[in-house]
């Protein structure tokens, strides 16, 4: 009924090479994701665990600045502290989430299109209850208040 965890293999630099292929072609992972699984999947060798990394990274397979950047642009509708602080689950550095992490005018503009998204074409409610809703679902997603209040009052 329950499935037997399965224990730690003996690897080597093929087989964990492998493996980081079959995960990668199935979608991004950053550094700290990929040490994870191997940990997870193979008895711990380090070295081959960073020469496999450098060898992904060697031949542009694998880069926390394009997971970074794939990450954020696929979750066009969080916000800055939300993208913040699921990044930095991810293992991603905080110079590489600065750089990933969009500006404020883009800020304004993501929060704007989760709202009209919210809203599926109505306008924005005059009644302050509906805008507290509104600012609540805005503020889950990590947009700042300040740029929610921009866009509900505009």
């Amino acid at each position: 009924m329950f499935k037997k965890k399965r224990q730690p293999r003996e690897a080597d630099s093929k087989q964990v090479f492998d493996y980081a292929c079959w995960l990668l072609a199935r979608r991004a992972y950053s550094t700290a994701e990929l040490l994870k699984k191997f940990r997870t999947t193979f008895i711990p060798n380090e070295e081959i665990f960073e020469a496999t990394l450098q060898k992904l990274k060697k031949l542009k397979f694998q880069s926390d600045e394009s997971f970074a950047q794939g990450f954020v642009e696929m979750h066009r509708d969080w916000g800055k502290r939300r993208l913040e602080l699921e990044l930095a689950k991810k293992g991603i550095t905080k110079e590489l989430i600065a750089d990933a992490i969009p500006s404020e005018e883009d800020e304004v503009a993501r929060c704007r299109e989760a709202l009209l998204t919210k809203l599926r074409g109505k306008e924005i409610p005059s009644e302050w209850k509906e805008k507290q809703k509104l600012l609540a679902f805005l503020a889950r997603r990590g947009f700042d208040l300040d740029v929610i209040q921009k866009i509900l009052i505009s």
